[in-house]
């Protein structure tokens, strides 16, 4: 079996849990599987066109031929075949891909705090994707922030109300413990 990043897994989430939901039924509704086509087709319009053939063989019941898509496609159908046989490992993969994220960001907001020229950048760039984005007061806009010196989880979240609390508070966490390690 296909080795599942949960990074990707995160990434594709709710494609997968639509299209899981319709499989793991032996009888699915029409709307969960008319909720599976449209998120199919929803990938196939911005060119995932292999893994979208893939996923309606696989709402099928047909074989999939694995042999046109690539590790990340390899990936998603693996997602989808699991999550339909054990619906509980779906949503520990969202939690986990957030785990490593926050390691991630605390070791960019670390070097930030050092002046490491490229993770302040870093950390500027997503701030202003998403201000671009028309997301104010975003996760992103929280990191610049922890960098800049506050590290209160409340009032991190209240001034950055479209924050993810989840990944804000365990990257306090992780750079604590990143502090605590190097002093």
């Amino acid at each position: 079996m296909t080795h599942v990043s949960s990074q990707v897994a995160a990434a594709h989430l709710e494609l997968i849990e639509t299209v899981s939901a319709a499989i793991a039924s032996p009888e699915p509704t029409p709307t969960a599987r008319a909720a599976a086509m449209l998120a199919i087709d929803r990938y196939r319009e911005d060119g995932w066109n292999d893994l979208a053939e893939a996923l309606k063989s696989q709402l099928a019941g047909r074989t999939v031929d694995n042999s046109r898509l690539d590790d990340e496609d390899q990936m998603i159908l693996a997602a989808v075949d699991r999550a339909a046989k054990e619906p509980q490992w779906l949503h520990s993969v969202a939690e986990q891909a957030e785990v490593e994220a926050a390691e991630q960001i605390a070791a960019l907001i670390l070097a930030a705090t050092w002046g490491e020229r490229e993770a302040l950048e870093a950390l500027n760039e997503m701030r202003e994707a998403a201000q671009a984005a028309g997301i104010p007061g975003s996760t992103a806009h929280a990191f610049v922030a922890i960098v800049e010196g506050e590290r209160r989880l409340d009032s991190l979240l209240e001034s950055h109300a479209n924050a993810q609390t989840g990944l804000i508070e365990r990257t306090l966490v992780a750079l604590t413990q990143r502090e605590q390690d190097l002093g």
